[in-house]
């Protein structure tokens, strides 16, 4: 193996074997600082630092600090380069200026950086926006702080569409400026890696080549405005769990460059990235935002990227190396540069030169792209218009995962044989979202429920609605067994259901409670990202005051009546100090340790229709991170047979109507991974009574990813709407009653258990910041092809209301190493439709361990009834490569590859074999 400064700064890890596949892992390790530096001072030379700026930086008598007069900053002047400009500028700051202009706070914008008039700088001001504008402080005339709320980013991959992600990032960008940003932090590149991370719903898909084709138009569109796009969140950047305590990607180089950083390259490559989010965890030991491996070896010297690098919030944990390895902006939090970036400089610890290598990087793009010369003008948002590109988006986005065919579909409603239709779910009152950074407050909302109830009575159908369970929030989604639903409880005054809970702001329970009320479950839940407001999506209200650095605490009492006689079993899960007394009993004790848990009672013989005094006293003092103060959740385990009073009116109501559209959600929020896949708060159970009372029920899955059904067989169509923004009723309406073909296919596996998922839940792990990329390349739909895994939906796969033929298939290769894919697609079905062909490569003709299945290209082709079209798909070099640890680059091997061609990459119709030359 040749030696080189990369492969000095490397470990090799250990052997690993994915059934018969063998990974050789490469882990990128802590360079030596005195090599950082010197590489520091190469990339810096790569600058062309203003003349006369060196390494030592020329003497020269002291700059006047004030003014430059408007007629003397001839940086303004927009006939100079970028270049050029930034240079000018740069002369003329002071290290203080250079120290603030990287360095950002927070409000009232998600980052702020303030402007610098003496030199005419103007302020960074940068919007959390994968999903549209968080409200973060901005208002704006008619409303307020609220702005469209776009579907989820997993939503905008499923259409698999780049020219709607096009459409898609223009709402986004044009509201930026008129709510007066220049910055935009997004859109998300990440990969999702498993199924159980809490924001995989607002990145775009497993897999890089899909990922890369929704994120680069998206940027592209952003950048035309005159916004910096924050590519987001470099890298590897997989899980929650443990990302605030010291959480350790080790991955493979191979990994790396096959699998987490092609979205990024072909963002520089094909639309200039403007700037990149270092990340929260490691990678090798060495946090990302000052990892020279990952920002200079990675980024810049083999991408070329010659953008900057803006912190996630709290995720610089150091002055020098973070400088050094090229982190330009530290975004939020002030604690590593400001002040000590000026006093580095003055202890020698950093040379002025290194803070101008970042600031021109940072000055140099503001110029490229315009923020010195476009007004950001605070205006009105075209609020209708943006709403019609939001339900546009979503149409195209929802997917059908399951229809009969013929007489025997579900889908489309049929609205001349009905009368009559039962919407159920706790939330299907409200369109769902992901809390924390991606929530947008909607400038107005159409819920499934309301789209449904619009659309049909205008055909002359009634509509009821019954919740049939509780609405969930950040609590419900914690282990243990399924919550205690609000209808067998009572508070300790009135008849409401629920439980009398008393708030106390503070660990210390002073006499006196600062709130009481009654709250329908027992689901504490303290984050500032899951229940603060303008973070938080859910219908349940937070604990008074509560942010994810304000700790209480709270005692639940009233009294609990059991639906039906036998032996019950409680649990309470979540993080602090809590007790469970029923009927006089202590049941658990939760107190003594720290850390996320689940303690379980033993059984409990309770009696049908009598009420038990029931308490539940809790202190939020084990935190599970700085942000993540309390959370709690009351579960219970019943005899066989038991239905609630909640789902037996949901049921009754299905019974006495034509057909039941049952909407069903979870909850998702950064700083938490899920614990499970399990619908929460009874909602299988609710699934299964409505279709046992009405078999005509359709699924509707508002979910930002894969759960388990174990309804599934009984169900006659699963819709899945994902989190689809502030439309998604009318979408959705519109998809069950055929006004519009769904067109979405899966941009994620959803696997049959959570068995068969290829790497562990991040929780199982939760003690061990040191997390294994075991699964190497083979990520997601790669893994499962590989191992002959069935899931239960496969990735790709998605119906609509014809069916379509593929035939022709023709491959030709040329000298290039590229292949040319050819077959022809018919509707043979009796209405126009939408057909998204797959074209998956097999394995490389290479002894390299290589996945069965690669996405290699897809197209989009929209035909009627008995139309044929003919579809051309080009695979290119890298498609048929792969990463070479040893040669430290890519290797392209000659021979036969198969290719797979079909509408998903479980279902690939035709199949031929082409040469690699």
């Amino acid at each position: 193996m040749p030696t080189s400064h990369r492969s000095r700064a490397l470990r090799r890890g250990s052997i690993l074997l994915v059934g018969a596949i063998s990974v050789c892992l490469t882990v990128p390790a802590l360079a030596d600082p005195g090599d950082r530096v010197q590489r520091n001072n190469e990339r810096r030379s790569d600058l062309v630092l203003p003349d006369g700026i060196d390494n030592q930086r020329r003497a020269r008598p002291p700059r006047s600090v004030e003014e430059v007069p408007r007629k003397d900053r001839t940086w303004l002047r927009a006939s100079l380069t970028p270049r050029e400009r930034a240079r000018l500028l740069l002369e003329q700051m002071t290290i203080e200026e250079k120290a603030d202009l990287m360095t950002s706070d927070i409000g009232p914008h998600a980052y702020y950086n303030a402007p610098i008039p003496r030199l005419g700088i103007p302020a960074m001001k940068m919007a959390d926006a994968t999903a549209g504008i968080g409200p973060r402080g901005w208002t704006v005339p008619g409303t307020g702080d609220r702005a469209t709320a776009m579907p989820a980013g997993l939503a905008l991959a499923a259409s698999f569409d780049p020219e709607l992600a096009k459409r898609y990032a223009s709402v986004v960008t044009d509201e930026a400026r008129r709510t007066g940003h220049n910055i935009l932090l997004g859109p998300n590149a990440d990969i999702i890696r498993q199924p159980w991370w809490g924001r995989e719903s607002e990145t775009m898909s497993e897999d890089p080549l899909l990922t890369s084709a929704i994120t680069t138009p998206y940027v592209r569109e952003v950048q035309s405005q005159n916004v910096i796009a924050d590519m987001k969140h470099y890298i590897a950047y997989n899980q929650e769990t443990n990302r605030a305590n010291g959480q350790n990607t080790i991955v493979s180089e191979r990994a790396i460059h096959e699998t987490y950083l092609p979205p990024y390259e072909a963002a520089i490559r094909d639309a200039r990235l403007g700037s990149v989010m270092c990340s929260f965890n490691k990678i090798g030991g060495t946090y990302a935002c000052e990892n020279d491996h990952a920002l200079g070896d990675w980024l810049r010297d083999e991408l070329n990227f010659d953008g900057f690098v803006i912190s996630d919030f709290g995720a610089v944990h150091s002055t020098v190396p973070s400088v050094l390895a090229g982190t330009d902006v530290e975004a939020g939090t002030q604690a590593f540069y400001g002040p000590r970036l000026v006093q580095a400089v003055a202890n020698g610890e950093l040379s002025e030169a290194d803070l101008d290598a970042s600031v021109l990087r940072i000055l140099r793009t503001m110029f490229r792209i315009g923020l010195f010369d476009t007004n950001y003008t605070v205006s009105p948002l075209p609020v209708r218009a943006h709403g019609a590109v939001a339900r546009q988006v979503e149409e195209r986005a929802i997917t059908l995962l399951k229809n009969g065919s013929g007489a025997n579909a579900a889908l489309p409603l049929r609205a001349n044989d009905l009368d009559s239709i039962a919407v159920i779910g706790g939330d299907a009152n409200i369109a769902m979202a992901q809390s924390g950074a991606p929530y947008v407050k909607p400038t107005y909302s159409v819920s499934p429920l309301d789209g449904i109830r619009n659309l049909a009575e205008q055909r002359g159908i009634s509509v009821d609605y019954a919740p049939g369970t509780d609405p969930v929030n950040g609590a419900s989604m914690l282990g243990g067994f399924q919550a205690v639903p609000s209808a067998v409880l009572r508070p300790q005054e009135g008849n409401e259901a629920g439980l009398t809970a008393y708030f106390w702001k503070t660990t210390d329970r002073a006499p006196a409670p600062d709130v009481v009320r009654v709250e329908r479950q027992v689901n504490y839940d303290v984050a500032l990202l899951s229940a603060s407001d303008g973070l938080r999506s859910s219908q349940v209200l937070p604990p008074p005051a509560a942010n994810g650095q304000t700790a209480g605490a709270a005692v639940y009492r009233g009294t609990i009546t059991p639906p039906t006689s036998g032996e019950y079993r409680f649990s309470l899960s979540g993080w602090g100090t809590a007790r469970l007394e029923i009927g006089g009993k202590e049941l658990i004790d939760m107190s003594g340790e720290n850390g996320y848990r689940t303690l379980e009672s033993q059984s409990i013989d309770l009696q049908a229709g009598r009420p038990y005094d029931i308490r539940v006293d809790y202190v939020a003092d084990h935190p599970l991170a700085a942000i993540d103060q309390g959370a709690l959740k009351l579960g219970w385990e019943t005899p066989s047979g038991t239905v609630s009073p909640d789902i037996a009116a949901a049921a009754k109501m299905a019974h006495n109507s034509d057909a039941a559209i049952v909407v069903v959600t979870n909850y998702e929020s950064e700083q938490r991974d899920r614990d499970d896949l399990v619908l929460p708060n009874n909602q299988n159970q609710l699934i299964s009574e409505v279709l046992a009372a009405n078999p005509n029920t359709i699924v509707v899955l508002q979910t930002g990813g894969p759960v388990e059904m174990p309804w599934l067989p009984d169900a006659p169509a699963v819709v899945q709407t994902y989190f689809g923004g502030q439309e998604v009723g009318s979408a959705l309406a519109n998809v069950l009653f055929g006004r519009v073909a769904p067109q979405g296919r899966l941009p994620l596996t959803y696997p049959a258990s959570e068995d068969d998922v290829p790497v562990p839940s991040p929780l199982d792990g939760i003690a061990d910041p040191d997390v294994s990329y075991d699964d190497g390349v083979f990520v997601g739909y790669r893994s499962y092809a590989t191992t002959g895994t069935k899931p239960l939906f496969a990735f790709g796969h998605g119906l609509t209301y014809t069916r379509f033929r593929y035939g022709g298939l023709r491959l030709n290769s040329d000298n290039k190493a590229r292949i040319r894919v050819s077959f022809t697609v018919r509707n043979v079905g009796s209405r126009a439709g939408v057909e998204v062909p797959q074209v998956y490569l097999g394995s490389l003709p290479t002894s390299v361990p290589t996945p069965a299945r690669s996405l290699a290209g897809w197209a989009r082709v929209q035909l009627r009834p008995g139309q044929t079209r003919r579809v051309t798909v080009t695979i290119d070099r890298r498609q048929l490569s792969y990463w070479s640890e040893e040669d430290e680059g890519w290797v392209t091997p000659a021979g036969s590859v198969r290719v797979f061609v079909g509408s998903s990459v479980a279902d690939t119709a035709l199949r031929g074999t082409a040469r690699v030359n």
